[in-house]
């Protein structure tokens, strides 16, 4: 190699480095090897290929802090409960089954409000956050008791109170190491 070859990609290297993108992804350990808040967070989660999955999304690697970390999944959560409520709904529709109902109207419209409510408090108090963002884990347990008490076994029904229940336990992680808590 020659010098100008060899000064382009030092110079190159040195770009990437000081880069905001690695240096938000240092920080919450999405660069090599995984640093610390990922690594604790996804250590601590019951589904570790899954929390690393939903830890590398563009929305996440924007988070410079447990505040932004903890309203980015809240967010994240928010629009899977919407986006499963919708599909809820359209399932009863079709199937006139209460047990569908009570989990597209009842369940998700709770969890729907828990997760707005806890966006909400993100930046207020930390009793009144945590407490909104940990009973929206109430719902998809109860949408299974809705089905199991009407006979319904839907597989993309258990996935979505799975998924639902998988993002709650992120949240719970992420608030109980904001400050004041």
């Amino acid at each position: 190699m020659n010098s100008s070859t060899i000064c382009s990609l030092f110079l190159g290297l040195i770009l990437i480095s000081q880069s905001p993108f690695a240096a938000n992804a240092t920080l919450l350990g999405l660069g090599g090897g995984g640093g610390p808040l990922v690594s604790l967070i996804c250590a601590a989660s019951s589904n570790k290929v899954e929390c690393n999955k939903v830890l590398s999304s563009p929305q996440i690697t924007q988070a410079k802090n447990y505040k932004q970390l903890s309203k980015a999944i809240t967010e994240i959560a928010m629009k899977k409960a919407v986006e499963g409520q919708a599909f809820l709904k359209g399932l009863a529709q079709k199937s006139k089954s209460e047990g569908l109902n009570i989990c597209a109207d009842s369940c998700y419209s709770s969890v729907v409000r828990d997760f707005k409510s806890c966006l909400d408090f993100i930046d207020g108090d930390p009793d009144t956050l945590s407490y909104d963002c940990k009973v929206a884990v109430d719902e998809p347990t109860r949408c299974d008791s809705a089905m199991a008490a009407n006979h319904i076994v839907n597989p993309a029904v258990t996935a979505l109170n799975r998924q639902i229940l998988f993002l709650c336990e992120l949240i719970f992680k992420t608030i109980d190491k904001l400050p004041n808590h």
